[in-house]
C-alpha cells in the first residue's frame, strides 16, 4: 500500500506539479481501530486513569436514560426550550440523584471515626511535635480548620476514582486529637472529630453541588444546540440509542482477550471551549469529563501517551512507524488538532519524520486563542504554516483585520531593503557554489498563515453570512500575501457544513467546473494569487461594507488592487464608499464579478433525494470595468477609481496599478557610491556627519537638533540621530512611527540632512561631496508618492550610515576595533566624543577642525565645561590609544601639559584661557596616560623629548593667554614630569587664581585653598585636600541653602586617596625603571627637608607602606598589624578608600576606587587579599551597569541621584549624593581589569597542567565577558549610542546623567584591550596542546 501511495504522489507531482500533504492524527484514533482491541492501554481507561471513573458512571447513566426515556414518562422529541427544561428535570431526578456522585467527594465519617478509634487504642500512638502544637494553639477559625484538614489528609491531590476515596491519616489524626482533647477521653475526642469532619465535608458537598450544577448546565446547553439548531445532525431526531441525549464521552472496545472491564472503557477525544491547549483535559488534575465540558468527537478515542516513550512504549513506537511511513510518501504534514496533541509527542515524531524527509513541510491546525501559546508550538515543533480561517470573521471590519494580519508587509516596508547589504552565501548542495545576494538580519514576524476561505470544519457562507459573500470572501483571502486554501463544495456553494461522520451523499461529477457556482471567478482569482506571489507589500482598507486590498511588488512597484463589497447579513446595495485615489499611480482594469442568488434559492433548497451533493442555485454576473480617470491636486497626480454599476453585496473588482515615472532601479541608485563619497573624510568630519549634540551644533553652525512632531528632538543633529529611531523602525517595520508620518507630510527632514552638511563644509570641505550625494538621492526620493518616502529615506540614511561607519572604523587601526559589534560601538564613541567646537579647543587659538574631547554629552559639550583633565586622561587610553588615534592623544597630552601650573594639570582646560586647578587627581591620570602612550604608540619614549610651550612660563604666576609672556618658554615632556614630582615632593600650597563667587558660586572661601604634601617620614603617600574642597573625581559640592550644605563637599576624601596612591606608585615604578635604563635624566627629587630621594627609593617606600595602611583584615585580631581603628570599621576584607582623612570613619568607607589602584599598581596588593576584596566588590558594589559608589551598608548610602531635589535633607538635597551610592560606569572597567589581573595570576599559580590552565583562563575570560552583557544591551538601545555617566539604584535610569560619557566607553575599551591579550594567551596555549 505504501509503495502504491508513493507512486501515485510522484505521478501527481510530475504530471500536475502537485505536492501531497496528509492529515496527521496523533492525539486520537477511530473508536474501531483494529489495534485498539489489542492495546486498550493506549487510551485513557479506568485502569490507567482511575480518576475518570465518576465521569464514566455519569456517562453510562446518561446512556441508560436515553434508552429508557419513554418508560420514565418523557417525550423523546425535543421541539422547544421548555422541552429541554423538562428533560433536564428528568436528568436531575433519574440520573444525578440515584448516582450519588457526592460519594466521590466526601470523607466517610463513620469509617474515619472507626479507624481513628483504633489508632487511639494502639499502644504506640503518634505524638504531635512541639512546633505543630504551637501552631495549633496559635491558630483559630478558618485558618485552624484548614491547618487541621491539611494535617489529617496530607497534601496529596484528590482524584475522583473511588467512592469515599478521600481518607484521613488515622495515626496523625489521633495524635492531633490527644493534643486538642479537653477531657482526654476517646469519646470526647471522637465527638470532636465528628464535628470537624462534618465541617470539612460541608466544603466538599458544596464542591459537589457546584460541579453538578455545571454538568447539568453543560448537558442542557448541548441538548439545545443539537436538538434546536437545524444545522445539527440531531435536529428533528428522537432521543434513543442512536441519537442519545448527549454524545457519549466514553467508548467500550471489544478486546481480543478477556480483560477487566476497566481496561475496555476508554475516554473519547474532543475539545474544550476556551481551554488551555497545553493542559491534558483527561489528566488527573482535570474534571472536564465529569463536568461535561468536553465537546466530544464520539467516534474518536483519546490516546494516552504520557510525556515520554517510557510512559507508553508500544503506543509511541506504533505512532513512530505510522509517521515514518507518511513522511516517506508525502511532501508535508497537516497536524490535526495540534493544540491538544501532547507537545512532547509531536516534537518527538516530527524529529523522527524529518530524519526521513528533511524538507517536510508542516502545517498545523492550531487554535490556542493566544499568540504566545502559538509561538510555543511554532518554535518547538518547527511549524511552517498555521491554518487560519476567514469564516471566523463576523463583519467586514473583522474581515479586513484578518486580511491585514495575514496579508503581508505594508506598502513601503523598510525591513528587508533597508537592513540588507550585499553579501553571499555558500550553497553546500551544489558543491559550495558562492551565491551573491542581499544579506539582511532576521526580523520577528507572525507565523506564516495558510489562510482558508472555508475549511471542512467551518459553516458555509450561506449559513454564517449569505451565499453571495462567498465571492468577496474568497477574493479577500486570495489577495493576502500568504498561502491560501479552500474546501470541496465552497466553489459549488454548498448550503451547509457537511458532517463528515454522518454524511452519506456523494460529490457531483462536474462536466465543466468553471460554469458552476464561483468557478469562472475563482479560476481568475487563483491564477492572480499565484501570479502576484512576489507582491509582498499590502495595504488593506475598510469602509462600511467594503474591503480594499492593494498588493505591490517591493522592487518594480507594480501592483494589483481589489475592491470587495462584502455580503454579511444586512449589507447594503448603496453602502457609502469613497472612490480610491491612487497618487502617482496609473491603473488598468482586470475583471469584475458579482455573485447573485438565483430567484427563490434558500439555504436548504438543494435536493437530498438523489444521493448527490449540490450547491445553491446562483448566477455569476460579469460586471463592467470600473471608471478610471486621472486628476491632480496639491499632492500631485492621482488616478481615481469609480465603482461600476450594480456593484452590490457579493461583488469584486480587480485593477492593475503601476507607479508613474518611477525608476525600478531606485534601490540600486541609492546604494551606489556611498563608500566613494566618504573615502576622504577625516574623523573630525565623520564626527560632524554622524553626531553633534544640540549645543555643539549651535556652537559651530548656529542650528540645533531636528524636532520631529510627536517624537521630540533627536539626540544628535547628525545621521546617528536619525538612525537611533530607524534602528527601531526598520526591523519592526513601524510605518506608524511619528518619524514616518512626518516624512510622509513633507520633505523638511530630507532638506535638513543635506543643508547641515553643506554648512559644515566650511570647516571640513570634504563634506560637500557627501552633501551632494544626498542632494542627488533626495531629488529622486521627492518624486515618489509620499507613502513611499519613509522607505527611501530609511534606505538612503542607512546606506550613508553604513558607509560612514566603515570609514570611521578604517581610520582607527587599534587592535580591538573590528573584533565584535560591541567593540565597534565603543570605538564609534571615540568619534562621538572627539569633535570641533568654536568655544572649546585645546589651545586658545585652535584652528578650525581641530578636535577636542568632550567629557560627556549632552552636558559637557562646549565652552569651559567641555574638556576636563581627569575625564580626558581617564578616557584617553581607551578612546584614543586603543583605537590607534595616537596623533589626537598626543595633542591632548601636550595641550594639557602646556598648562602645567603649581605642579598640577588643570581640572578644567577652558582652551588654555582660564584653566582651573582644583583637582588633585587629574595630574596623576595625565602621568598614567603619558606612560601608556609611550608603551602603545609608535613614537614611544621619544615623546619625553618633545618640547612643550608653557602657558604659564614659570609654572606659578597667572598671565593672560594673549599676553607676550604666555607660551614664551618651553619644557620637554620629561621636564614637565619631573616638575610635577618635584613640586609634590616639596609640597603644594596655593590659593586658586580669581578665587571667589565668580569662579565658583558654591564654594566656601576656605575651599579655594589647595594643599598637597608627601609624608616621606612614614608612607611616601601623596596626601592633600581639606574638609572644604573635593579634589578627586568624587567632587560634588553642596549647593542647598535649605539643607544647610552650601559649600560643604559631600566627599572631600582628604588624606591619601587609594587611587591616587596607586597612580603615584605606577608613575614611580615607571620613572625608576627609566632611570635604571638611563632614559630619564632626573633620578629623584628633593624633599622639603632638603634631602634627596631617588624615584626607586620613593617607589619602595610606597610599596612597603601600602598594605599595612590600607588593608582591613578579616580577623579583628590582626588589626594591630595594619594600623586599623577597629571602632570605625564597617566592613572587613576590603581596602580603605583613604588614609589619614580628617574624618576617621571616612577612611574605611568601601568604594570602587580600590580597583583603579589594583589595575595601575597591582604590585601594591597582597594577591590573596586582593582576591578577597574583589569578591567583596563583586557582591557589594557591582551593579547591572556601573559600580555603587558607596557600600549599601554605609549610613550615608543614597543610591538615587536627583540634582533638582529641593528638600531639606542634607544627604540628598540638590544631588549632594552624586557619589554616595549612584552607580558610575567607568569604575566597572577598572574592576574588570583588576579581576583579570588577579584572577589570571591566581589561576596561573594554582594550575600546574597546561590543559587545566587553559581551561581555567578560558573560564576567567568568559566570566569577564558575561559581566558586559548589560553594557552591550545598553549601548545598542541607547538613543545617544553610548554608555551613560551613571545610573541610579540597580541600573535604573538617571535623568541627570550624561547619556554618553567619554570615560565610560574609554575605560571599557581599555579593559577589552587587556582581555584581548588574555584571549591571545589562551589561543597560544591551545595551539601548543597535543591533539587528543
Amino acid at each position: 500500500k505504501e509503495v502504491r501511495l508513493r507512486e501515485t504522489l510522484l505521478e501527481m507531482n510530475h504530471r500536475h506539479k502537485m505536492l501531497g500533504v496528509t492529515d496527521m492524527v496523533w492525539n486520537h484514533t477511530a473508536y474501531n481501530s483494529d489495534w485498539l482491541r489489542d492495546h486498550p492501554e493506549a487510551g485513557f481507561n479506568l485502569e490507567n486513569s482511575p480518576h475518570l471513573r465518576s465521569a464514566y458512571e455519569l456517562d453510562a447513566a446518561l446512556t441508560q436514560f436515553s434508552r429508557y426515556l419513554s418508560d420514565l414518562g418523557l417525550d423523546r422529541m425535543v421541539h422547544s426550550v421548555a422541552d429541554v427544561d423538562r428533560l433536564m428535570d428528568g436528568v436531575a431526578t433519574h440520573v444525578f440523584k440515584p448516582l450519588r456522585l457526592w460519594q466521590f467527594y466526601v470523607i466517610d465519617v463513620e469509617a474515619a471515626l472507626a479507624s481513628v478509634g483504633d489508632a487511639w487504642d494502639a499502644t504506640a500512638t503518634e505524638q504531635l511535635d512541639v512546633e505543630d502544637c504551637d501552631t495549633l494553639v496559635k491558630l483559630s477559625g478558618d485558618a485552624r480548620t484548614e491547618w487541621q484538614r491539611t494535617y489529617m489528609l496530607g497534601d496529596r491531590a484528590h482524584a475522583m476514582g473511588t467512592r469515599f476515596g478521600r481518607t484521613i491519616d488515622a495515626g496523625r489524626t489521633a495524635a492531633m486529637l490527644r493534643a486538642l482533647s479537653s477531657d482526654g477521653t476517646k469519646d470526647g475526642a471522637l465527638a470532636q472529630l465528628r464535628a470537624l469532619l462534618d465541617l470539612l465535608n460541608l466544603a466538599y458537598y458544596r464542591e459537589y453541588d457546584a460541579d453538578v450544577a455545571t454538568a447539568q448546565k453543560n448537558i442542557g446547553e448541548r441538548v439545545k444546540y443539537e436538538r434546536l439548531d437545524n444545522g445539527s445532525w440531531k435536529f428533528g431526531k428522537p432521543i434513543d440509542d442512536d441519537y442519545k441525549i448527549v454524545d457519549p464521552l466514553f467508548t467500550t472496545v471489544d478486546t481480543r482477550e478477556d480483560v477487566n472491564d476497566d481496561r475496555r472503557h476508554l475516554a473519547n477525544n474532543g475539545w474544550i471551549w476556551g481551554g488551555n491547549p497545553l493542559d491534558n483535559f483527561a489528566g488527573a488534575q482535570s474534571k472536564a469529563y465529569l463536568l461535561r465540558e468536553v465537546i466530544v468527537w464520539g467516534d474518536c478515542v483519546k490516546l494516552n501517551y504520557g510525556t515520554q516513550p517510557a510512559d507508553n512504549p508500544w503506543l509511541w513506537e506504533h505512532m513512530r512507524q505510522y509517521t515514518l511511513g507518511m513522511a516517506r510518501a508525502f511532501h508535508g504534514f497537516r497536524i490535526d488538532n495540534c493544540h491538544s496533541t501532547p507537545i512532547e509527542l509531536a516534537e518527538y515524531l516530527l524529529d523522527e519524520a524529518r530524519r526521513t524527509n528533511p524538507n517536510l513541510y508542516v502545517i498545523a491546525e492550531l487554535f490556542t486563542g493566544s499568540e504566545s501559546t502559538d509561538r510555543v508550538f511554532v518554535q518547538r515543533l518547527g511549524i511552517n504554516s498555521l491554518i487560519r480561517e476567514a469564516m471566523q470573521a463576523w463583519d467586514a471590519h473583522e474581515m479586513s483585520r484578518l486580511a491585514h494580519r495575514h496579508g503581508g508587509r505594508p506598502i513601503g516596508s523598510l525591513a528587508l531593503d533597508c537592513l540588507g547589504e550585499p553579501g553571499f552565501f555558500t550553497d553546500d548542495a551544489h558543491g559550495g557554489t558562492r551565491i551573491n545576494g542581499i544579506v539582511a538580519p532576521l526580523s520577528g514576524s507572525l507565523p506564516h498563515a495558510m489562510f482558508f476561505d472555508c475549511t471542512h470544519d467551518n459553516e458555509t457562507p450561506a449559513q454564517k453570512r449569505t451565499m453571495e459573500d462567498a465571492l468577496p470572501n474568497t477574493a479577500i483571502v486570495a489577495m493576502t500575501a500568504c498561502a491560501s486554501g479552500s474546501t470541496r463544495g465552497y466553489d459549488e456553494l454548498y448550503p451547509r457544513l457537511l458532517n463528515v461522520v454522518h454524511e452519506h451523499r456523494q460529490y457531483a461529477a462536474l462536466d465543466d467546473p468553471l460554469k458552476v457556482g464561483l468557478g469562472a471567478a475563482k479560476a481568475k482569482i487563483n491564477r492572480l494569487h499565484r501570479e502576484i506571489a512576489a507582491f509582498q507589500e499590502v495595504h488593506v482598507h475598510h469602509e462600511s461594507d467594503y474591503v480594499t486590498v492593494h498588493r505591490v511588488h517591493p522592487v518594480t512597484r507594480e501592483g494589483v488592487l481589489m475592491v470587495a463589497h462584502c455580503a454579511f447579513h444586512g449589507a447594503s446595495e448603496t453602502a457609502s464608499f469613497e472612490n480610491p485615489r491612487l497618487y502617482g499611480t496609473s491603473a488598468t482594469a482586470e475583471f469584475a464579478y458579482r455573485l447573485r442568488s438565483a430567484e427563490g434559492a434558500k439555504p436548504d433548497s438543494s435536493s437530498e433525494d438523489d444521493g448527490i451533493l449540490h450547491g445553491l442555485p446562483s448566477t455569476l454576473e460579469e460586471l463592467d470595468a470600473p471608471g478610471i480617470s486621472k486628476h491632480a491636486d496639491s499632492r500631485g497626480m492621482y488616478t481615481e477609481l469609480q465603482l461600476p454599476p450594480n456593484f452590490g453585496p457579493g461583488s469584486v473588482l480587480v485593477v492593475r496599478t503601476r507607479l508613474v515615472d518611477f525608476k525600478p532601479n531606485l534601490d540600486w541608485k541609492i546604494r551606489t557610491c556611498a563608500d566613494e563619497v566618504v573615502a576622504k573624510l577625516s574623523l573630525g568630519a565623520l564626527n560632524a556627519a554622524l553626531f553633534r549634540c544640540d549645543a555643539e551644533e549651535r556652537d559651530v553652525i548656529g542650528d540645533g537638533v531636528y524636532n520631529v512632531p510627536g517624537l521630540g528632538s533627536l539626540s544628535y543633529c547628525g545621521i546617528q540621530g536619525w538612525i537611533t529611531h530607524l534602528e527601531h523602525i526598520i526591523p519592526n517595520n513601524d510605518l506608524g512611527h511619528p518619524l514616518c508620518g512626518h516624512l510622509r507630510q513633507g520633505n523638511w527632514a530630507l532638506d535638513f540632512v543635506s543643508k547641515r552638511l553643506h554648512k559644515y563644509a566650511r570647516v571640513y570641505p570634504q563634506l560637500d561631496d557627501l552633501a551632494e550625494w544626498f542632494d542627488e538621492r533626495w531629488a529622486l526620493v521627492k518624486r515618489v508618492p509620499n507613502f513611499m518616502v519613509p522607505r527611501y529615506f530609511a534606505l538612503t540614511m542607512h546606506t550613508a550610515y553604513r558607509a560612514l561607519v566603515r570609514r570611521a572604523l578604517s581610520l582607527m587601526p587599534g587592535d580591538i576595533v573590528g573584533r565584535s559589534r560591541f567593540t565597534n560601538q565603543l570605538a564609534l564613541t571615540s568619534v562621538q566624543m572627539m569633535g570641533y567646537v568654536n568655544s572649546a579647543g585645546l589651545r586658545p587659538t585652535s584652528s578650525a577642525g581641530d578636535c577636542s574631547m568632550s567629557a560627556g554629552l549632552p552636558h559637557f559639550s562646549t565652552h569651559h565645561m567641555r574638556c576636563w583633565g581627569r575625564d580626558v586622561f581617564i578616557a584617553l587610553e581607551g578612546l584614543l590609544l586603543v583605537t590607534g588615534r595616537f596623533d589626537e592623544a598626543r595633542d591632548h597630552i601636550l595641550a594639557f601639559g602646556s598648562t602645567l601650573k603649581h605642579g598640577l594639570i588643570p581640572n578644567l582646560l577652558d582652551s588654555g584661557r582660564f584653566p582651573r586647578y582644583n583637582a588633585r587627581d587629574a595630574t596623576w591620570f595625565w602621568l598614567q596616560a603619558v606612560q601608556t602612550y609611550c608603551m602603545l604608540s609608535p613614537e614611544g619614549l621619544k615623546l619625553l623629548d618633545t618640547p612643550v610651550e608653557r602657558r604659564f612660563p614659570d609654572g606659578e604666576a597667572f598671565v593672560h593667554w594673549d599676553s607676550d609672556v604666555a607660551y614664551s618658554k618651553s619644557s620637554t615632556v620629561a621636564d614637565l614630569i619631573h616638575e610635577i614630582m618635584q613640586r609634590h615632593a616639596q609640597g603644594i600650597s596655593f590659593r586658586e587664581w580669581n578665587a571667589g563667587s565668580a569662579l565658583d558660586s558654591q564654594m566656601r572661601d576656605e575651599g579655594f585653598n589647595v594643599d598637597i604634601s608627601v609624608d616621606f617620614a612614614s608612607t611616601g603617600f601623596v596626601s592633600g585636600g581639606s574638609q572644604w574642597n573635593c579634589g578627586t573625581w568624587m567632587d560634588k559640592m553642596g549647593s542647598s541653602d535649605k539643607a544647610g550644605i552650601r559649600g560643604v563637599p559631600a566627599t572631600p576624601r582628604d588624606g591619601a586617596d587609594i587611587e591616587i596612591v596607586g597612580l603615584q606608585k605606577s608613575t614611580l615604578r615607571w620613572l625608576a625603571e627609566l632611570c635604571r635604563q638611563s632614559i630619564f635624566a632626573h633620578e629623584g627629587v628633593t624633599t622639603t627637608s632638603g634631602s634627596q630621594i631617588t624615584y626607586s627609593q620613593w617607589d619602595q617606600l610606597v610599596q612597603d607602606s601600602f598594605e599595612k595602611h590600607f588593608w582591613v583584615p578579616l580577623d579583628p585580631s590582626d588589626d594591630v598589624e595594619y594600623h586599623v581603628d577597629s571602632t570605625v570599621v564597617n566592613r572587613r576584607g576590603i581596602y580603605r578608600d583613604t588614609y589619614g582623612s580628617s574624618t576617621a570613619w571616612a577612611d574605611y568607607q568601601f568604594r570602587p576606587n580600590i580597583s583603579i589602584a589594583m589595575t595601575v599598581a597591582p604590585e601594591l596588593f597582597d594577591p590573596e587579599h586582593a582576591v578577597i576584596c574583589l569578591h567583596k566588590i563583586s557582591s557589594v558594589l557591582a551593579g547591572p551597569l556601573g559600580m555603587r559608589t558607596l557600600d549599601p551598608r554605609d549610613m550615608r548610602y543614597r543610591p538615587n541621584y536627583d540634582n533638582s531635589n529641593d528638600s531639606s535633607d542634607p544627604l540628598v538635597a540638590q544631588g549632594i549624593n552624586y557619589h554616595q551610592g549612584p552607580e558610575w560606569l567607568w569604575p566597572t572597567a577598572y574592576y574588570l581589569r583588576a579581576r583579570l589581573l588577579f584572577l589570571h595570576k591566581a589561576v596561573s599559580q594554582r594550575q600546574a597542567a597546561s590543559a587545566e590552565l587553559t581551561h581555567a583562563l578560558r573560564t576567567v575570560y568568559h566570566e569577564l565577558h558575561a559581566n558586559m552583557v548589560n553594557l552591550k544591551h545598553h549601548i545598542s538601545s541607547s538613543s545617544f549610542a553610548g554608555l551613560p555617566e551613571l545610573t541610579n539604584r540597580d541600573g535604573s535610569y538617571c535623568r541627570d546623567s550624561c547619556e554618553t560619557q567619554a570615560w565610560s566607553s574609554g575605560c571599557l575599551l581599555m579593559a577589552l584591550h587587556e582581555m584581548a591579550k588574555l584571549e591571545l594567551i589562551v589561543h597560544e596555549a591551545l595551539a601548543l596542546q597535543p591533539a587528543d
